[in-house]
């Protein structure tokens, strides 16, 4: 049975400083790089060995963020592309296998859009799946849709509370 008591797997420093200062240990995971030469499998893997005895986990992924930062649509493509197959997918088949009832989200932690290449303000997409999640309407998940969406999580800290159904 999952202990409560959340992970953090990331690369980037002020993440895990910012996961220790609330007592959330870090996964160290080899390969992890914070760029988009990080290694996306060994994130994956290390995610559903972790989902074992934890029963949230958080992965951060920089390489996006960096493609937006250096204007390079096409390495932002690929690095969304290489979340989707070595860490999403393969932790949706670990979940799935532990027979239990699981939610997953998935978003950006800010928009980066490439036109600008900084961050901005704008609301971020988000996708949840599993048990008790359902969605009124499918819409497309990108930068733009969330900014036109009536669906809005503000202040986005609550975010939390609404992905694990908690009363409002």
């Amino acid at each position: 049975m999952p202990r409560s008591s959340p992970r953090l797997i990331s690369a980037v420093d002020l993440l895990k400083g910012l996961a220790l200062s609330m007592r959330i240990e870090v996964i160290e995971v080899p390969g992890a790089t914070g760029y988009y030469d990080t290694d996306y499998a060994a994130k994956g893997k290390y995610a559903c060995d972790a989902l074992k005895e934890y029963d949230l986990v958080f992965v951060h992924v920089e390489a996006p963020d960096e493609a937006s930062h250096d204007g390079d649509t096409k390495k932002k493509v690929e690095a969304i592309e290489a979340v989707d197959r070595h860490i999403i997918g393969p932790v949706l088949g670990c979940l799935e296998g532990m027979g239990e009832p699981f939610r997953i989200l998935v978003l950006p932690d800010h928009a980066t859009p490439i036109a600008v290449r900084t961050h901005t303000d704008v609301p971020v997409p988000f996708a949840m799946f599993g048990a008790g999640v359902e969605s009124p309407r499918e819409v497309t998940f990108s930068e733009a849709a969330a900014e036109g969406s009536d669906l809005k999580i503000d202040p986005g800290h609550e975010l939390m509370g609404y992905f694990l159904g908690l009363p409002d």
